[in-house]
């Protein structure tokens, strides 16, 4: 049959006293640790790994690490600042969504 290919992932709003934690558990995806209630947040599908910054990152240094394009890697996880031991998402290679 045909496959729906939606062009933004669904978006879902942190509700009171749920957790990265348990929203990852329920959607199976990565969710930005410092995520709080009213936030809004987008629900990703496909290959993810949770990465820590080191020193001297940014950006543009850990999308040319892991091969992704810089501006998909800061919507992902939300253009938060990057600062060393910040947890970010990062898709794998190919995960085009």
């Amino acid at each position: 049959m045909y496959e729906l290919k939606l062009a933004r992932p669904p978006l879902y709003r942190v509700k009171r006293g749920q957790t990265s934690e348990q929203i990852s558990r329920v959607f199976g995806c990565p969710v930005p640790e410092d995520a709080q209630c009213g936030d809004i947040i987008a629900i990703y599908s496909g290959s993810f790994k949770v990465y820590s910054a080191r020193v001297g990152e940014n950006y543009s240094s850990i999308a040319a690490k892991f091969n992704v394009a810089e501006e998909r890697l800061k919507k992902i996880n939300g253009g938060k600042a990057v600062y060393p031991t910040c947890k970010l998402i990062i898709p794998a290679p190919g995960n085009d969504q």
